[in-house]
């Protein structure tokens, strides 16, 4: 039991003998926080179960593996997804009757995961390839029903990573395919599609808020500062947009007319294309702040994605406003929305610009004994500034609660 848990059923006991809460009300808000705090923290038997279901699931493969020249294709096809089907099933059913739950989520999440070895061997047999990583795709998409089916978080987050890891996939893929890619092609593509994905997940956080997945807020809404973080810290580096770098990005007209200029940065348009539809159902449907904060989002990956196009060496000074302006406008969303951890990634953000700047700009200039004297200050400075910033935080969304 976690000693916050302890500290709170305390503090509830002592409203009850002080009469602010009757002894029902009590029992009534214990069972509530004790259900909300087993839903979030990680069970050791659902992690061992799908460790095991996975093993089995690799147990048989392997033995279909072995004998792989004695089985036709019906046969390798059966108990290829046999496998995967009664790891569903065996899922379904303890969850179902209630008995075993736990395990019958973790041997569900053992099936998703068990999918992608399955399309392998389908691809194996039929000798199928693909340039672009369709696979995945595939394995992501075909397992989200499963994730709505059992309002599993667990397997959301496993869908999750499996999509963020395609389009990372695609976008290398297709950045390898031009001719002559520069470090702008994949520093732009990669790291303003997070932004763009960024966008994208806070409409769907805005679409789940009071719906019946509601319980999938909290995953989709935990990758959206560190996607949306990675773009600009990368651009606040000077020397990632020198000339060399660069190319000739400064001078459309006299090397690339405009459309050839945007094209360097399709994966990254397809993204905020998807991100703009999601985007706008949010906006039709609900009214939430995750609205706005993904409108804000996609904006200012456009912004950084046209000076990176036509003005790359005024990047780094954007990049840096808007990295700050960022961390500062997650605290303060942290504040209104009530969310600590917000607040917590605000001040990291802000810190990591902060240190990220020294070494960049002053470290080559400290020589021996200074460097590491001036390093240790900064980082104690950090240290004070990063606690007294945190207490602040958290004294202000008590204010907002209260």
């Amino acid at each position: 039991m976690s000693t916050r848990l302890q500290a709170l059923e305390t503090a509830l006991a002592e409203l009850e003998r002080e009469g602010a809460l009757s002894a029902e009300q009590r029992s009534l808000v214990v069972a509530r926080v004790r259900a909300a705090w087993n839903q979030r923290r990680v069970d050791f038997a659902a992690v061992v179960a799908a460790f095991g279901g996975l093993l089995i699931a690799a147990g048989l493969l392997y033995l279909v593996a072995y004998n792989w020249e004695l089985l036709g294709k019906a046969a390798k096809l059966g108990i290829t997804f046999g496998v995967w089907g009664g790891l569903h099933w065996a899922g379904w059913r303890l969850t179902e009757r209630g008995q075993h739950p736990l395990v019958g989520r973790g041997l569900t999440l053992a099936a998703v995961a068990a999918f992608g070895g399955a399309l392998g061997l389908v691809a194996q047999i039929y000798n199928l390839s693909s340039h672009y990583p369709h696979a995945a795709l595939l394995w992501w998409t075909l397992s989200l029903p499963v994730a709505f089916a059992t309002r599993s978080r667990a397997v959301l987050e496993l869908v999750l990573a499996l999509a963020l890891v395609w389009a990372g996939w695609c976008t290398g893929v297709w950045i390898d395919d031009r001719p002559r890619a520069l470090f702008a092609d994949w520093a732009t593509n990669l790291t303003l599609v997070g932004a763009a994905l960024a966008a994208l997940l806070a409409g769907l956080v805005a679409l789940c808020e009071r719906s019946s997945c509601a319980a999938f807020v909290p995953t989709l809404r935990r990758p959206i500062v560190v996607l949306a973080a990675c773009a600009p810290f990368v651009f606040a580096f000077e020397e990632n947009w020198s000339p060399t770098q660069v190319g000739p990005l400064d001078a459309p007209q006299a090397t690339a007319g405009v459309l050839d200029l945007l094209a360097r940065l399709a994966p990254f348009w397809a993204a905020c294309g998807a991100a703009a539809l999601v985007l706008a159902t949010a906006t039709w449907r609900r009214r939430s702040p995750y609205v706005a904060i993904g409108w804000g989002l996609l904006a200012a990956s456009v912004g950084l994605a046209s000076l990176a196009l036509f003005a790359p060496y005024w990047l780094p000074l954007v990049a840096n406003l808007v990295l700050f302006g960022g961390a500062l406008t997650a605290i303060a969303l942290a504040a209104r929305l009530g969310r600590a951890p917000l607040a917590t990634a605000g001040v990291v953000l802000f810190l990591a610009g902060v240190l990220a700047r020294y070494f960049e700009h002053l470290w080559d200039k400290l020589d021996g004994a200074f460097a590491f004297l001036a390093t240790g200050a900064l980082l104690l400075g950090v240290a004070w500034a990063f606690e007294r910033g945190r207490r602040a935080a958290r004294q202000e969304l008590g204010a907002v609660k209260s």
